[in-house]
């Protein structure tokens, strides 16, 4: 009997330290947008969303940086619903714990669909114009009645992540640590190369490095110089004049650069991507001075009395005036 209270108070502790299992809390949605900047800054959108599929509410959710500083604001933290956020930070082994405390608990069978934005220090490593970072894919911890509960995966999550060298940088290593391999995809938006994973599990690590190309710096100068061409076409168009030649000149520009040029580059050819650039620039220089040269404009002549003069007006008068003279004929014949 003694056995049996002791058993009992043995599952009445467990139950009052562990309140939930991790099959009550569901990490629907786990994606990150890490941008690292020139200085070797790091910038991070976390978009989530999670469920709770138990019967106690969800009073916030905690996930580790690997960085020595991290700068949260409370107006970069977006939700729906809006819970009222309080944010702590901790310093942990390996970086620093992020706490978002809701002010709203989130109640038994809804979810919590929100972004949050950081900055963060010592993240990644700058050496001379050499990038390179660690970016785990680990899964937050929900928030329950003052315990920190392991999310549960459905068994499909949305899990990826996009990576945002610094400008101009092209990146020379691509690896993850994962159980199973992962492809990714790799392109150019505007000045930065972008490592994109559609599909990944919690518990991979991605690494990535990379090094400044001054090839890849023309193809992007480039790019900038068209869009400020663009910019300049607008504008002209919007006064009347005729653009069809530079807006010709620039569509040439953009095949040369955006597409020859970078696929070239993808490849390696660095001797025809300078050649594709080259040709860009040079239409890019048409299409400037085709602006600058004077051109007609068509305008719209205004409206006058003689344009607004009624119809037939004219011929009434011719009438009046013969049938005058034809009166004064007649007067003079029956006088002789």
């Amino acid at each position: 009997m003694f056995m049996k209270k002791i058993f009992v108070c043995f599952i009445i502790v467990l139950l009052m330290a562990f309140p939930v299992s991790a099959e009550e809390v569901s990490l629907n949605k786990w994606v990150l947008n890490v941008t690292i900047d020139d200085d070797g800054m790091v910038e991070e959108t976390i978009q989530t969303e999670f469920e709770n599929t138990g019967t106690n509410s969800i009073d916030g959710f905690s996930f580790v940086v690997p960085a020595s500083t991290v700068v949260l604001n409370l107006d970069n933290i977006t939700s729906i619903p809006s819970t009222e956020n309080e944010v702590k930070q901790q310093t942990i082994p390996g970086g620093i714990k992020i706490i978002i405390n809701f002010g709203k608990p989130i109640e038994a069978g809804n979810k919590w669909n929100g972004r949050v934005s950081f900055a963060a220090e010592k993240w990644a490593v700058k050496e001379g114009m050499d990038y390179s970072i660690k970016i785990p894919i680990n899964a937050p911890k929900a928030i329950i009645a003052g315990k920190e509960v392991e999310f549960s995966i459905p068994s499909d999550p949305e899990i990826r992540s996009q990576i945002f060298l610094p400008r101009a940088v092209n990146v020379t290593s691509v690896e993850i640590n994962s159980k199973q391999k992962k492809s990714y995809k790799k392109l150019m938006q505007f000045d930065k190369m972008v490592i994109t994973w559609f599909q990944l599990d919690i518990g991979d690590e991605i690494s990535i490095k990379g090094s400044f190309s001054d090839i890849l710096k023309q193809i992007v100068e480039t790019d900038e110089k068209s869009r400020e061409i663009k910019d300049m076409i607008k504008k002209s168009r919007d006064m009347g004049q005729n653009v069809t030649q530079a807006e010709a000149h620039l569509k040439n520009a953009e095949e040369y650069n955006n597409n020859q040029a970078l696929q070239s580059f993808w490849v390696n050819d660095f001797k025809v991507v300078q050649e594709y650039v080259g040709y860009a620039n040079e239409e890019l220089k048409l299409a400037q001075n085709s602006l600058s040269t004077p051109t007609e404009t068509k305008v719209v002549p205004d409206e006058t009395e003689e344009n607004n003069t009624t119809p037939g007006f004219g011929v009434v008068s011719l009438i009046f005036i013969i049938m005058s003279s034809f009166m004064i004929l007649r007067k003079i014949r029956s006088k002789q």
